[in-house]
């Protein structure tokens, strides 16, 4: 068998080509999509897990902690610091537990800086977080020189952008100031070392410094020093008399990174460490890296749906791989069941036939999977390093896991011996006499059509039954196993249908002649290679119709989402002295806004005047990058009804035409249109009850609830309904209400991740505060948009991929339906029929048989893609008050595949069509 099987691959390997070609290309194909997979979840790690990447194991608050501050400060203390290391380190098979505590700090600006600093009048805002023992568990790689010693307090490590903005290197000395004032007690320190910029989206729009605990506790106290001797010089009691240290209270930690012992099974330490967090009554998690940056992505948008999306685009891949390749390979052997049945005739026996069959489809199997994997490898590491290289797209990286290539080759072999299988016992389970007469093909009216009818109807209603089921329970698996089902049911009808549709659409080509009216003919006498031709490119279009939809309406999605999670774009905390003095110029170049003007007419708390408010107001409205801002004052405080533990949360009021201008997302109904109308107050999704009582320094207010989609929204009134309850205008209104007043701030669509910190920069100086008080939730929003753009952009690419994989199969069996054609070709040509007719003829049925084939593979895409949305994105739009996730079609995109797919159909026949023309008649009249 293996001699028999090598010397076919030797004598004819031009036969092989086709087939190799289709293995490779649907290897390709699979081998990319799980290279993306696992480079996707690298990225991942890259970005929202950048924090806590090299750890083994990381312990952070539960997702149903109660107390989350209590639960951060629980797991400082537990952790300790590398100089007295806490209980935790003390679990069995824990080397060290680092505990992510961050200090805010100044550091001195350069001398040629503008304007004031976003920390204090000579100092920016940064984020000091300490160094482990062990260094390997910092994320940010060491670019040059050494992390802080041991102890030091004058050491720092400064990441590469920073140092680069400053203009100081390794070496250099500076200055850091925990005070925000220009007369605070500063420090000097000198940068030991450079390193990367943090992806973590915690710390975009900060300058990152790493320092020793040491250095960190020393600040802290700088800060608690100065605070107190502030409040001394305002007559404040006895502040300056209290012990400073006492006064610094607690670090606190979001997550703890946990480096295990070398040999410690992963499964007992996680374990040992939930029992330990148990014991001492933390409410927290242990997880691996990746499943705590999975986690985080299901935190924010409310579901895992990377990992479905992932999952998904493979288990479609693999399919169109099996499909290819089995109708590839199946064409290819049906071609040769007259040799097969000569070698019967010879004395060949039917299991020597099968296995030197079987043999061929192993070997060209592992060859074309081998070259498929690397091709895949190739393809997406290229992808990779261009797209790490666009701005924002830094966190991609580059990951394969082993066991998807191995398993990548085994599927190629195994694809191709199951497609050269069926095609091989059909060809020796019938005599070989009969085996050498013409097959018939499947038809209505006969046994093998009868078969095909039922077995496809069969499997086109239940895979169909199954996709909606899957659809409306929200169940991927039972989804895209329905959608499989069914899709295999369209392939196996294809004989049925499509040549009668090619007919239909073949009156189209009565205007051209003969040839015209030959091509609409073939495509009814033989509906079996009408259906093989068609196959590869309906599979093709369907797949790229599919992913076109689904990506369209799963970004139109996404948006939505984030613009109902995240209504406000960022928010300032205003404080006393904030923004520039009424009467000189704000940020837009224009005298500062007048007190009684537009929206600000009432005035701040704390001491804040209404003036200076307003000023700060039209300062940040005039940033670059800031498309409206939106002015709140405290007017009261929420009442009882609000519920347990959300009594007495601070409300603010704002002008209605500025609030709408900056909330965005809101879940549809008729709520959502009232917004900023008098009676109604704006409320985060925290709050349930359909009126809220407002207490405020003459009295109460009853208001109609708007619920948002938001926890992280402040309650917002209008500005009518908070003067009623006391709210005066154009006066200080210390005392009036608690909290202090905020900007509300909406960003235009051209911020960018790299782009974000220069946006908080200007935002904290237009409203003269420092940067720690612009907070938002921008940059999370920023993230999940760079990142699924950046899956956008991969998967894309593959599309090509598949594109290539349909004008492979098209002129795979286009050529071999010239071979088989042979006689009758020449048989035509020796009617009369001329070489260029004989060519329109062809590429006018390659025409034909596409543009059928394009048409309805993107009305199929478009409908399993409109159905995978909606499986994935139900459970988020439902949250939103969305029952339908109605799918997004791009028609031009649309438009494109059905010409492109005819371009690709005519192409295809060429060199078919050319080759069938040179034939001489009597020459193909010879064929046997």
């Amino acid at each position: 068998m293996l001699k028999l099987a090598l010397s076919q691959l030797r004598d004819q390997p031009r036969r092989y080509i086709s087939v190799l070609l289709a293995i490779t290309i649907g290897v390709t194909f699979l081998a990319s999509a799980l290279l993306v997979g696992s480079s996707s979840t690298a990225s991942l790690r890259n970005s929202l897990g950048a924090t806590y990447s090299k750890a083994d194991l990381v312990m952070a608050p539960s997702q149903a902690a109660t107390d989350t501050y209590g639960t951060m400060e629980s797991l400082a203390a537990v952790a300790g610091t590398s100089a007295e290391p806490g209980p935790l380190q003390d679990v069995e098979g824990v080397q060290e537990a680092y505990a992510h505590v961050v200090t805010p700090v100044g550091v001195q600006r350069s001398s040629d800086a503008q304007g004031q600093g976003t920390w204090g009048p000579d100092t920016d805002y940064a984020q000091a977080s300490t160094v482990p023992e062990d260094t390997s568990l910092v994320p940010e790689a060491l670019v040059a020189g050494d992390y802080p010693a041991a102890g030091s307090t004058t050491e720092i490590a400064l990441d590469e952008r920073t140092a680069e903005n400053l203009g100081v290197d390794v070496g250099s000395t500076t200055f850091l100031k925990a005070g925000t004032s220009s007369d605070a007690a500063g420090r000097q320190v000198t940068v030991t070392g450079l390193t990367g910029v943090s992806q973590g989206p915690n710390a975009v729009g900060a300058i990152q410094l790493k320092v020793d605990d040491a250095l960190a506790q020393a600040l802290k106290l700088d800060s608690v020093k100065e605070m107190t001797a502030a409040a001394s010089a305002a007559g404040e009691g006895d502040a300056q008399a209290a012990d400073p240290e006492e006064l610094m209270g607690s670090d606190y930690s979001e997550h703890v990174l946990i480096r295990l012992q070398e040999g410690t099974d992963l499964a007992a330490a996680q374990a040992a460490l939930e029992d330990f967090a148990t014991a001492e009554g933390i409410e927290a998690t242990v997880a691996t890296p990746d499943v705590q940056a999975q986690e985080q992505v299901a935190q924010m948008a409310g579901s895992n749906i990377f990992v479905y999306v992932l999952a998904a685009f493979a288990a479609i891949a693999l399919l169109v791989t099996a499909l290819v390749i089995s109708n590839t390979f199946s064409v290819l052997v049906a071609q040769r069941s007259r040799d097969l049945a000569l070698q019967r005739a010879l004395g060949a026996s039917r299991r020597q036939v099968r296995g030197a069959v079987l043999t061929e489809a192993g070997i060209i199997g592992v060859v074309g999977a081998a070259i498929g994997v690397a091709l895949a490898s190739g393809i997406v590491v290229a992808l990779v390093a261009w797209g790490s290289t666009n701005q924002g797209f830094g966190f991609l990286t580059f990951e394969a896991n082993p066991r998807d290539l191995i398993a990548c080759v085994a599927v190629g072999m195994v694809l191709t011996i199951i497609a050269s299988m069926s095609a091989a016992l059909a060809a020796t389970r019938v005599s070989p006499l009969e085996a050498m007469r013409p097959r018939e093909d499947a038809a209505v009216g006969n046994r093998a059509g009868t078969v095909r009818l039922v077995l496809g109807s069969i499997a086109l209603l239940g895979g169909l039954a199954g996709l909606v089921w899957g659809a409306v329970e929200a169940n991927l698996a039972i989804a895209v196993a329905g959608g499989a089902l069914s899709f295999v049911g369209v392939l196996m009808l294809a004989a049925l249908f499509v040549p009668a549709v090619v007919s239909v659409a073949g009156l189209a080509a009565k205007p051209a002649g003969v040839p015209g009216r030959m091509a609409r003919l073939n495509s009814v006498r033989n509906p079996g290679r009408t259906a093989s031709t068609a196959a590869a490119l309906l599979i093709g279009t369907t797949l790229v119709a599919m992913m076109l939809t689904g990506g369209r309406t799963a970004q139109h999605q996404m948006d939505t989402i984030f613009a109902t999670e995240f209504p406000v774009d960022l928010q300032v905390e205003l404080a006393a002295g904030s923004g520039p003095a009424a009467g000189v110029e704000d940020g837009t170049g224009q005298p500062g806004a007048d007190a009684e003007s537009g929206a600000g007419a009432g005035a701040g708390a704390s001491g804040l005047e209404a003036d200076e408010a307003l000023a700060a107001q039209q300062a940040v409205a005039g940033v670059d990058n800031v498309d409206g801002a939106a002015l709140l004052l405290p007017a009261g405080a929420t009442g009882p009804d609000a519920g347990a533990g959300l009594e007495d949360l601070p409300v603010f009021a704002s002008d209605p035409d500025e609030l709408r201008s900056v909330v965005s997302g809101m879940p549809e109904g008729e709520s959502s249109e009232r917004l900023g109308q008098a009676g109604t107050i704006l409320v985060p999704n925290s709050i349930e009850a359909d009126t809220l009582t407002v207490t405020g320094a003459d009295g109460s207010v009853e208001l109609d609830v708007i619920p948002s989609a938001s926890s992280s929204i402040s309650p917002v009134m209008t500005l009518e309904d908070a003067r009623a309850i006391g709210l005066e205008e154009g006066a200080a209104q210390e005392g009036q209400a608690a909290g202090v007043p905020q900007l509300w701030l909406d960003a235009s669509d051209g911020v960018t991740m790299d782009g974000l910190q220069q946006l908080n920069t200007e935002i904290a100086q237009a409203a003269g505060v420092s940067q720690d008080k612009v907070a938002g939730d921008l940059s999370i929003r920023l993230l999940f948009s760079v990142v699924i753009d950046g899956m956008l952009m991969v998967v894309t690419a593959l599309l090509a991929v598949s594109v290539l994989i349909a004008l492979i199969g098209v002129a795979n069996t286009l050529s071999l339906s010239a071979i088989e054609r042979s006689r009758e070709n020449s048989l035509m040509r020796a009617l009369g029929l001329t070489r260029r007719g004989l060519r329109g003829m062809l590429a006018l049925e390659a025409v034909l048989i596409s543009g059928v084939a394009a048409l309805i593979g993107c009305t199929l895409g478009t409908f399993y893609g409109g159905m995978g949305a909606h499986t994935v994105f139900a459970p988020m739009a439902e949250g939103i008050g969305q029952s339908i996730v109605w799918p997004v079609v791009p028609w031009w995109e649309m438009a494109v595949i059905v010409a492109v797919s005819v371009l690709a159909g005519l192409l295809a026949s060429v060199a078919p069509s050319q080759r069938a023309a040179k034939l001489a008649p009597v020459q193909g009249l010879a064929v046997a």
